[in-house]
């Protein structure tokens, strides 16, 4: 869960999740579908159905114990070489390096290695520095030692040098590069994406469907929706891509929300209309007409529900 996302954010899902799958056992039994609910609004869906993947591989293959070595967690889905030392470093004390975010800039700091800590040389040598570092005793507490300076003292900006242990032997600090180590990697340029969204309701239920394919939104429920074409206004796009994605004949009425949202590098506004059907829909992907409690046990992105919570306030 922490893969991407801030520990303040995680931590909500995190406790209504294990409440859910308080063991391994109990997440591999589970469906998909009840992995993505209790995951719902979090994002980057495809680290949950890597993690269902891997509790069902654990208690099948690994008779629902947990290995000790890292070589073994990184056959597993969703799990590299950061995350698998992280794991068996921090639960078992086995002898593995660890390389994250605040890792890297307090390797990179401390012994000045210029270049992109996410790729190339660079990473190549911090994930060496964090190897050779490694304590022959207490891997658990020095690893999570190191994850904690980086996130409380050798922060990204305004660093707290003055009161860091390392301060002495540390080349940054030494050199006055503080402020412009790590180096930044190479920024993606934003893509700008206009989406649409029909509300259309009945006897207090909203249609929905669930997204099917390949994507990373695949398994989710959504309105009836998409893409805007280039300079095609919002309200014609929303019932063009119901009518050629879903097969369904609507008017728009009013806008109810344009919900602004970023994945990755893609910077998206969602106009959100209500909308009245002109035809009962019909297509092959079941719709689903689903009550605002209902929504609550069902897979939905964080769009649905900026949607209906700027609904609520208009």
């Amino acid at each position: 869960m922490l893969q991407q996302t801030q520990v303040k954010t995680v931590v909500p899902y995190f406790e209504r999740f294990i409440t859910r799958f308080p063991d391994v056992e109990a997440l591999a039994s589970a469906t998909e579908e009840e992995v993505l609910a209790v995951w719902s609004g979090l994002g980057y869906y495809r680290r949950a159905r890597a993690l269902h993947e891997a509790a069902q591989r654990v208690v099948e293959e690994w008779g629902g114990c947990f290995r000790e070595d890292a070589e073994s967690w990184m056959t597993l889905p969703g799990v590299g070489r950061y995350t698998a030392g992280a794991v068996v470093s921090i639960a078992f004390g086995t002898r593995a390096p660890i390389l994250d975010g605040n890792v890297a800039r307090v390797l990179a700091r401390v012994f000045e290695v210029h270049g992109d800590p996410r790729s190339g040389e660079a990473k190549r040598r911090l994930w060496s520095l964090a190897e050779e570092i490694l304590p022959d005793g207490s891997v658990s507490d020095f690893n999570q030692a190191l994850m904690e300076l980086g996130a409380l003292v050798c922060t990204p900006r305004k660093p707290r040098c003055l009161v860091c242990p390392l301060r002495e032997g540390c080349d940054a600090n030494r050199l006055g590069l503080t402020t412009t180590l790590p180096d930044p990697p190479p920024r993606a340029e934003s893509v700008r994406v206009s989406l649409t969204a029909a509300v259309v309701e009945e006897r207090g239920r909203m249609l929905m469907y669930r997204r099917d394919g390949d994507d990373l939104m695949r398994g989710l429920w959504e309105f009836p929706g998409g893409a805007c074409r280039t300079g095609e206004a919002p309200r014609a796009a929303v019932a063009r891509e119901a009518r050629e994605r879903y097969g369904l004949s609507l008017t728009p009425g009013e806008p109810l929300a344009t919900v602004q949202h970023s994945i990755m590098n893609r910077r998206i506004a969602l106009h959100a209309f209500s909308a009245e059907l002109d035809v009962r829909p019909r297509r092959e992907s079941e719709p689903r007409w689903v009550s605002e409690r209902e929504l609550a046990s069902l897979p939905v992105s964080s769009m649905v529900l900026k949607v209906l919570r700027a609904r609520g306030r208009s």
